[in-house]
This record gives structure tokens, C-alpha cells and sequence, in this order.
């Protein structure tokens, strides 16, 4: 199944939200209903907010790496632009303010 394996390399490859995977998929012509089936799926081998963390911290590590400052603002809007959850987000900004 197309749909299947497109978000696997997708999630695999490039981590996007839950969202922004759907999107992306409608735009190729997927029935909603194979969306669905997809996502449900796909997010259950793979818990969003630890996709999430995983993602944020490769970026926080090529930053340091660079010397540059980590701004939880970017780090949330970033989440948001990849199709995560306002909830997921805010979730990462909190733990990046402590």
C-alpha cells in the first residue's frame, strides 16, 4: 500500500506530525478513510512526542555544536510548521524553559 509505506519513509526519513502528515497525504489523492487507517498505524509504532524529542534534540546538539543559543520560541514555532500538536509543542517549549 502506497499510503503505508510513503509515511514510513516519511516519518523515518523527514519526522513530521500527525497534522502535516495528513495534509500531505490528502494532497496526493488519499481517501480519508485510508488516512486514518495510516496514521493510526504509523503513530502507533511511534509515539509523537518522543518523534517530537528526538527531532528537537538533534537540532539543540547542531546549535551547541555551532555555538549558537537555543530559542524555545523557534524550537515551538518549528514544531508547529512540522505538523505537531499545539499540546506536543508546548509540551517541549516548557521542558526547554526550565
Amino acid at each position: 500500500m502506497f499510503a503505508n509505506m510513503w509515511a514510513q519513509s516519511k516519518i523515518k526519513n523527514k519526522p513530521v506530525g500527525r497534522y502535516r502528515l495528513s495534509q500531505e497525504l490528502k494532497l496526493k489523492g488519499i481517501n480519508q478513510d485510508i488516512i486514518n487507517k495510516v496514521l493510526d498505524k504509523v503513530y502507533s509504532e511511534t509515539d509523537e512526542l518522543t518523534l517530537a524529542q528526538n527531532l528537537i534534540s538533534k537540532k539543540i546538539i547542531a546549535a551547541r555544536q555551532k555555538n549558537l543559543p537555543v530559542n524555545p520560541d523557534k524550537i515551538y514555532s518549528f514544531l508547529l510548521r512540522r505538523g505537531f500538536s499545539r499540546e506536543i509543542s508546548q509540551k517541549i517549549y516548557h521542558e526547554l524553559n526550565k
